[in-house]
């Protein structure tokens, strides 16, 4: 049994009492037909147990019987009105419609209706104006504890919303920092050991005639593989550590390195023209860092697939944009070609900043990757 019961039960008994307490004082039970007066008082009180399934049905029952026990002979007293009140105002703190709640406005109605018409005596105008004011104030009350429950719901589930929003988007954001993660590790990854492969194929080939040449090989290969372990450590530092003991963030590369990427494709055996058309201009750092990702992506196309062993990068600075452009020598492919996540990882990151990617094969029988940045800051 719940407590809510416990308390409607306990609200009963306690009701019941009074009425034959008041009943007993003024000499209203005993006399001619004591079963009928029992009856008539389990009739004005005990229903007032149901107003937790049905307050409605329960305040009809009441008061239908309270003018009944007025009929029969028996004073009326403002304690035997207690249990009609209870009634009434739980009718309008009922979580139902307003309109089946306001039907409860039709106890009084009727009590006082039939108390002016002569049916019963309530014992005087005062009685009348008590049932009148006393019962719709009881009702009213009912009523705006119920607007109050509903008010606190709306707050509750508005709570619970905004509590779920939240954590979707705390899970949107770590997913968010986990594709940028993998995609960061990729584009370090990828190209250090695109040219950690090549340079120890170079190593191993000269290893027995040009010793010198070998050893070079593997000189390049231990600073790209230092580079590369420095940048993954920055980045597993970043995930480890939470809150204030996060590492101070670290500069991010952008177009001013690629003279250095430029140098890493020379050793891995690729001769990068560079060129710049236009001033420099500064550009946003996230807008910097996409366009040094895609080059990154594209020289290590280049090292992997492209033959010749040279390319050319161009970047073109306009007032509304930023360009760049590699092509390298390639074989045309024999059949369709799966774009790989580095091509979808440059296409991911040109999208980002509503820019435009073209990679395929050109007349010339050269590969070319063409990103366009759209330079918010400048525009």
């Amino acid at each position: 049994m719940t407590a809510t019961p416990r308390r409607i039960l306990a609200l009963t008994v306690v009701l019941t009492v009074i009425f034959v307490a008041t009943a007993l004082t003024t000499n209203d039970i005993g006399g001619e037909h004591p079963a009928w007066d029992v009856l008539l008082l389990a009739l004005c009180s005990v229903p007032v147990a149901g107003i937790g399934r049905n307050p409605l049905l329960a305040l009809l029952t009441v008061s239908l019987g309270y003018p009944l026990w007025i009929l029969a002979g028996h004073d009326g007293h403002v304690f035997h009105s207690l249990p009609a009140l209870v009634c009434i105002y739980a009718v309008g703190a009922w979580d139902r419609p307003l309109r089946l709640r306001a039907t409860g406005l039709l106890a009084p109605v009727w009590m006082l209706g039939g108390s002016l018409a002569g049916l019963w005596n309530t014992g005087g105008i005062q009685d009348i104006w008590y049932i009148a004011v006393i019962f719709v104030l009881g009702w009213g009350l009912g009523a705006a504890m119920a607007s109050r429950d509903a008010y606190a719901r709306q707050l509750e589930a508005r709570t619970a919303a905004l509590q779920q929003a939240r954590r979707e988007l705390a899970d949107r954001a770590v997913a968010d920092e986990r594709a940028r993660i993998a995609r960061e590790l990729h584009d370090v990854i990828a190209h250090a050991m695109s040219v950690i492969t090549v340079r120890a194929g170079v190593g191993r080939y000269l290893i027995e005639t040009r010793p010198a040449e070998a050893a070079e090989a593997l000189g390049v290969i231990e600073h790209t593989g230092r580079q590369a372990l420095s940048e993954m450590r920055r980045m597993l530092a970043v995930l480890r550590a939470p809150g204030p003991r996060r590492p101070a963030p670290q500069p991010q590369p952008g177009l001013a390195d690629l003279p250095d990427l430029v140098e890493q494709a020379g050793q891995a055996g690729v001769t990068v023209m560079l060129a710049v058309d236009g001033p420099v201009r500064c550009l946003p750092p996230g807008l910097d860092l996409a366009a040094y990702r895609v080059i990154q992506e594209a020289l290590t196309n280049t090292v992997k697939h492209g033959t010749g062993g040279r390319a050319t990068l161009v970047i073109r600075y306009r007032p509304d944009r930023v360009e760049t452009e590699i092509r390298n020598p390639c074989r045309a492919p024999a059949g369709p070609v799966d774009p790989g996540h580095g091509l979808r990882g440059m296409a991911e990151r040109v999208a980002l900043y509503d820019g435009r990617l073209e990679t395929g094969m050109i007349d010339e029988g050269q590969f070319r990757v063409f990103a366009r940045f759209p330079n918010e800051a400048e525009t």
